[in-house]
């Protein structure tokens, strides 16, 4: 054995020793205390599992009772970790009860003849209503606590990154629909006041 090979083969075992020892003495996972050094190769396989499950096992929605989304879910919360997960990327949402599902069309039904045969309140067609579930200040018993009208809304989009008639159709649309406008940064313009409800964005950091 040469020299180099030899030195090459105290620096490795000497890696390995180092890494058991860090496996024995923290206390974050148990199976990298009780197995040192191959504990690691679980870890190393889950982190590829994604991988892997692409072509060769199963999706991370296709286990039971419980799958790899919400296993990670509970993991991640249980450490205080970041839990957010794109769910709605993975589930087949269309066809998945408990999901609302808003879908464009070009050719909307024709608007209603009569507002008093076809239900219309406040300007707002009822088949058309979709009032949040959460009403916002119950929990803790806020004065003015409030069910948000619609769950759907025109996120924010200032005016200056929008042009003057675009921030005006927005404000309309939502005004026909019962729904939001955010302001966006630029706060409010004359362009917002067109009849629709406002959101004020106060701050982004």
């Amino acid at each position: 054995m040469t020299r180099t090979s030899w030195w090459a083969g105290a620096a490795g075992a000497g890696a390995l020793a180092a890494v058991a020892v860090r496996d024995l003495v923290q206390r974050e996972h148990t199976l990298k205390h009780n197995f040192p050094v191959l504990g690691n190769a679980r870890y190393l396989l889950e982190r590829i599992g994604p991988e892997l499950r692409q072509y060769i096992v199963t999706s991370n929605d296709e286990e039971r009772p419980f799958s790899r989304d919400q296993r990670g879910w509970v993991s991640a919360s249980s450490k205080l970790e970041n839990n957010y997960t794109g769910f709605g990327t993975d589930n087949d949402t269309e066809h998945d009860e408990g999901y609302v599902i808003v879908k464009h069309v070009t050719f909307p039904t024709d608007p209603p003849s009569s507002s008093a045969a076809h239900g219309i309140k406040d300007g707002v067609d009822d088949h058309v209503r979709l009032p949040a579930a959460k009403v916002m200040g119950a929990a803790r018993e806020r004065r003015h606590a409030f069910r948000p009208a619609s769950v759907v809304n025109v996120s924010g989009m200032s005016f200056g990154s929008l042009s003057g008639p675009a921030v005006e159709a927005l404000n309309q649309g939502v005004a026909l629909a019962g729904a939001y406008q955010n302001t966006g940064e630029g706060g409010i313009s004359p362009h917002h006041r067109h009849g629709g409800d406002l959101v004020f964005q106060i701050g982004t950091g």
